[in-house]
């Protein structure tokens, strides 16, 4: 029998059970630091019999002499362990050592490092300038289970890349094919753009580690029939029984239906009308069930949503579409650059910090969207809609550093 895969919630699971299992541990590398490795990828799925290797033999390129890395995922990780409270700058130059000894193969892309207490993790596929190091408690692993779903197999495209920026040109011209379908079949334009958002969700769920990964697909393949007659009901069913806790599902019997998981909130809420499909439109909903949606930043979903609904917009996608390393080109010396500034030196002082976070809350950003009525351009609203939503993630973010922050002045 094929094991399923982990999804997020499992990991997060998993990631509590670590936490509480190590919180009191004394963190003593010589005796317990396999131990911890290999409970922490066990989060993640990595077992024994599987990817990593443990105390690989290699040369430290500084001195020539010998050592053992923890462990190793080739391609993917190093992990290298320290007892508690060493420094972790001087345990990652020290993995970063060892690397020059690895094959192209075996050479990772991340470094991990840990004193049982907290993770230093180092990406050494960030572009130049740009930030790659990230730092955190053991208490706060189940909160950054997502920085490491690389462990589990799931990879992203960095932030603004050539490869995401293609990546996301081609998501949009996907759905735009999908929504031009719809479009010719007399679905109109509200109820197009709930299935086509529904739809994405799933897209992004099979690949993002939210549900058993390629689920929606297998549903598509198995449960709607080639010439595409039965797809729009298939779907249907599936919507609503996304709408409704487990337990509450008609049909519990079906195992492929109560494979997904309940989806709170009001994605599948609204009841549409059934859409038309037939074998080509399913093929097209096959293609983009293939695609890799993990591949593209969920920052540009609503300017992919908006060029995807203008005529002007789907002809001219590729040429002026807003990637996300745009908006940022804008938004950045409007206010995040100074906020920047402001955090690094607000830090380490807890009343300059409070003074941010009050600050962070009060900033309001319009969104264009609600202008369209006074006759500001629906590629205006597109492009604004995506800048007001990436500002608002960047506040958002910037009330977790603080808030981080502070907690260490109330320990």
């Amino acid at each position: 029998m094929t094991k399923k895969p982990l999804v997020l919630p499992d990991i997060r699971s998993r990631a509590g059970a670590f936490v509480a299992q190590w919180r009191d541990a004394e963190g003593y590398e010589r005796g317990e630091a396999q131990s911890f490795v290999r409970d922490l990828l066990r989060v993640f799925g990595i077992t024994r019999s599987t990817a990593a290797v443990y105390e690989k033999r290699a040369q430290r390129a500084s001195t020539g002499g010998q050592g053992y890395i923890d462990a190793l995922i080739s391609g993917t990780a190093l992990i290298e362990m320290k007892s508690a409270g060493a420094d972790l700058v001087k345990a990652e130059a020290q993995a970063l050592d060892y690397i020059e000894s690895l094959t192209e193969h075996e050479s990772p892309d991340f470094v991990i490092t840990s004193d049982f207490r907290s993770f230093r993790l180092l990406d050494l596929t960030a572009d130049a300038g740009e930030d790659g190091l990230l730092e955190f408690e053991l208490e706060e692993l189940p909160a950054h289970v997502e920085d490491l779903m690389f462990l589990a197999g799931y990879r992203r495209a960095k932030f603004g890349s050539t490869e995401q920026e293609a990546a996301s040109i081609t998501a949009a011209q996907l759905m735009a094919k999908l929504y031009e379908h719809l479009e010719s079949t007399g679905y109109d334009e509200h109820q197009a753009s709930i299935f086509l958002i529904r739809t994405l969700f799933c897209l992004y769920a099979d690949d993002s580690g939210l549900w058993e990964r390629d689920l929606f697909s297998r549903y598509i393949e198995e449960r709607t029939s080639e010439d595409g007659s039965d797809l729009g009901a298939q779907l249907t069913t599936l919507y609503q029984a996304l709408n409704r806790p487990e337990e509450k599902r008609y049909g519990r019997e079906d195992d492929l239906i109560m494979a997904f998981p309940y989806v709170n909130g009001s994605v599948f809420g609204e009841a549409v009308d059934i859409p038309y499909f037939d074998r080509a439109s399913r093929e097209l909903l096959l293609q983009a069930a293939y695609f890799n949606w993990s591949s593209i930043s969920p920052a540009i979903f609503g300017s992919l949503f908006q060029a995807v609904k203008s005529k002007k917009a789907r002809r001219e996608l590729g040429e002026h579409y807003t990637t996300e390393t745009n908006i940022l080109k804008v938004i950045r010396p409007l206010f995040l650059d100074e906020l920047e500034e402001q955090f690094t030196k607000a830090h380490a002082k807890k009343r300059e910090l409070e003074k941010l976070l009050d600050h962070l809350g009060a900033l309001t950003f319009l969104d264009p969207f609600i202008m369209r009525k006074s006759g500001v351009s629906r590629d205006t609203c597109a492009w604004g809609h995506s800048a007001a939503g990436r500002a608002t993630r960047s506040r958002s973010r910037g009330d977790t550093r603080c808030s981080r922050h502070l907690r260490q002045f109330a320990s």
